[in-house]
């Protein structure tokens, strides 16, 4: 009997124990998952005191930009004081572990991708894949075609460009959009534009061996805009866009380097096409040319400890014809509804990105 009670206060005592950890194990789990649901909280309070921070430095940006607008009349080039409005502001912010940084990319200095021609596409592909002074321009026209094929709606390849034909052998295999070019990362899928193995010589003009993005990429993308629509603003225009806008004439470059003629030298930008030296460019260049800017990329950054956000803005002057990101054609601004109407704030917001790598 006793060794009957014995084995029962044993099998007790075991079940007892195997309760205590089983109740721990989910006690632990509980804790874990509470402490996961907890630090998401942070994070999400955390990120999104960051996202403020960045909109009021976008909001100020808009803000300097404005009264620049309102006391100069027009906005020409960064020096006039409108390139560092946290500067200009003199606004530090409210937590000192933040850290802001803005940095303002004038988009009318670039040429509008809905309205480069053909002769200019085809001999700046040349001169990026030319390894001398000597430029054959039929070197860009396979570029060109296969770009044109990209986003035509038809079947029919041009002379030395591509259809869907050539992209279903690819692997993976996939297909041509058939409409405008998007962002900068489409040129990847552009036959001879990303590096191909199987035709080094004819590819790898924006992406390397090791599929980076190269200085030609870089130069393309700093002088082409999907955004912008009118006359380039010639004192926001990138060194290879002016080197291009000069063709092989290195004396008119340098005279541009130079700024404006020495009638007009109270300023180191231009302020009318009137000046000599722009007279020289646009005719030689052919391209409609200005020298007021009316569209701005901010790239605002806002970091706390490792913690970082990023947003990308892309504003215009309201009134300003512009070019969707989706590049279906020309359109004008929506109007603002009547409340906005009343405040007759200058300036549009086109394109909002958070945290995206995309390049628009």
């Amino acid at each position: 009997m006793n060794k009957k009670n014995k084995s029962q206060k044993g099998s007790i005592l075991i079940f007892v124990l195997v309760l205590i950890v089983l109740l721990s194990v989910i006690a632990t789990r509980l804790m874990q998952e509470t402490i996961q649901e907890m630090r998401y909280v942070s994070q999400q309070h955390f990120r999104d005191n960051l996202r403020t921070h960045a909109y009021s430095v976008l909001d100020l940006s808009i803000g300097v930009l404005n009264e620049f607008k309102m006391i100069e009349r027009n906005l020409h080039a960064p020096s006039q004081g409108w390139g560092n409005p946290l500067s200009y502001a003199g606004i530090e912010p409210l937590e000192s572990a933040v850290k802001w940084d803005v940095k303002i990319v004038d988009e009318s200095g670039k040429v509008p991708f809905s309205s480069a021609r053909e002769k200019d596409m085809v001999y700046m592909f040349a001169t990026m894949i030319s390894d001398d002074s000597l430029v054959d321009e039929d070197d860009g026209k396979p570029f060109y075609d296969a770009l044109m094929d990209w986003q035509d709606a038809d079947d029919n390849d041009r002379d030395e460009g591509a259809e869907d034909d050539y992209y279903e052998d690819l692997s993976p295999p996939y297909f041509t959009p058939g409409q405008k070019i998007e962002n900068f990362e489409e040129f990847r899928m552009i036959k001879g534009f990303a590096y191909d193995y199987d035709d080094s010589e004819n590819s790898g003009i924006f992406y390397g061996e090791d599929g980076r993005e190269n200085q030609n990429f870089k130069n393309f993308r700093n002088s082409f805009s999907f955004f912008h629509d009118g006359s380039v603003n010639i004192n926001g225009a990138s060194e290879f866009l002016l080197r291009f806008l000069c063709g092989e004439n290195e004396g008119l470059y340098e005279d541009l380097k130079a700024g404006p003629s020495s009638y007009s030298k109270e300023s180191s930008f231009f302020t009318s096409m009137s000046d000599p030296v722009l007279s020289r460019v646009s005719q030689k260049s052919g391209m409609k040319l200005g020298t007021n800017a009316s569209m701005f990329r901010l790239i605002i950054t806002v970091s706390k400890g490792k913690a970082n956000f990023q947003l990308h803005a892309v504003v215009g002057v309201d009134g300003i014809r512009n070019r969707s990101a989706s590049g279906r054609g020309k359109k004008k601004i929506k109007p603002r509804n009547k409340q906005n109407q009343k405040i007759k704030y200058p300036f549009r917001v086109l394109s909002l990105r958070e945290n995206e790598n995309l390049i628009d």
